[in-house]
């Protein structure tokens, strides 16, 4: 898995590359986490170039979704492959996420939507889910 990654005004866009799968375990949560640790609280996952997911990478797109969210941000699937559309269906993971067409309609969503940029920090449990 290769991850490119650009700013757009307030909005952070990691292009992936490759496979998301268990050998790239880790990287796309390490790397979403990092931006939000610097304050980035509007990303976008270019999903384009993901050529094959299994579940452990589905597994690290929510992971990288609760990080965000509990960090009072918003994240973005852009550009997303059939397989990638027909696990989040299957799964009914695809009523959590945000899903565009293309990166450009993403970010001009995310562009338009509230964070939470107060100076409080998160609590110990930022990286679990919302109940």
């Amino acid at each position: 898995m290769e991850i490119q990654e650009h700013s757009t005004g307030t909005v952070i866009v990691f292009e992936l590359r490759g496979r998301l799968t268990l050998e790239s375990f880790g990287l796309l949560k390490d790397r979403v986490r990092a931006r939000v640790d610097q304050g980035s609280r509007r990303l976008v996952l270019d999903l384009s170039g993901v050529s094959y997911v299994d579940s452990i990478g589905i597994s690290e797109l929510v992971r990288s979704h609760v990080i965000v969210g509990n960090h009072g941000g918003h994240l973005a699937l852009a550009a997303t492959p059939a397989q990638i559309d027909r696990l989040l269906r299957l799964t009914q993971l695809d009523q959590i996420f945000a899903r565009f067409d293309t990166p450009v309609h993403a970010v001009e969503s995310l562009e338009r939507t509230d964070v939470y940029l107060s100076g409080a920090q998160p609590g110990p449990d930022a990286d679990r889910p919302h109940p």
